[in-house]
């Protein structure tokens, strides 16, 4: 994993809204505006049908270039990301992790993390998410 060495909070050129500039081995990256993931459910499985209490969802994700995400905790699920397109950021606590397409993500539950997309193509991925009924 890559180390985030700094955080700068800014304005947003187009937007006027507050932008994080980060800073990455001297280097400043593309600033970010807070967003969010643009969702599009796929299908989901009852894991009856095997036996199990449960279920997994396919959702498709959109990640808009120059968008981070809040942080957010996977509570009750853990999760499977099969990188389509762009270069995703997986920000956790202070460690950051670049993923490009045919990568493969796990999340498991409890875990706290957000995404970046500092590219200039939208970040597509399916997530798969394991949810047990207990």
């Amino acid at each position: 994993m890559v180390a985030l060495v700094g955080a700068v909070v800014g304005v947003h050129a187009q937007t006027g809204a507050p932008a994080a500039r980060t800073v990455r081995g001297g280097v400043e990256m593309t600033p970010l505006v807070a967003g969010q993931l643009q969702s599009e459910p796929q299908g989901t499985v009852d894991l009856a049908e095997v036996g199990l209490a449960g279920n997994i969802a396919a959702v498709r994700l959109t990640l808009a270039p120059g968008i981070m995400t809040k942080d957010h905790t996977h509570t009750g699920r853990t999760s499977i990301f099969v990188m389509v397109q762009g270069v995703l950021t997986d920000v956790r606590g202070g460690n950051m992790r670049e993923y490009k397409a045919g990568d493969v993500v796990t999340v498991a539950e409890g875990v706290t993390h957000h995404a970046e997309n500092h590219g200039t193509v939208p970040v597509v991925y399916v997530e798969l998410n394991a949810t047990a009924k207990k």
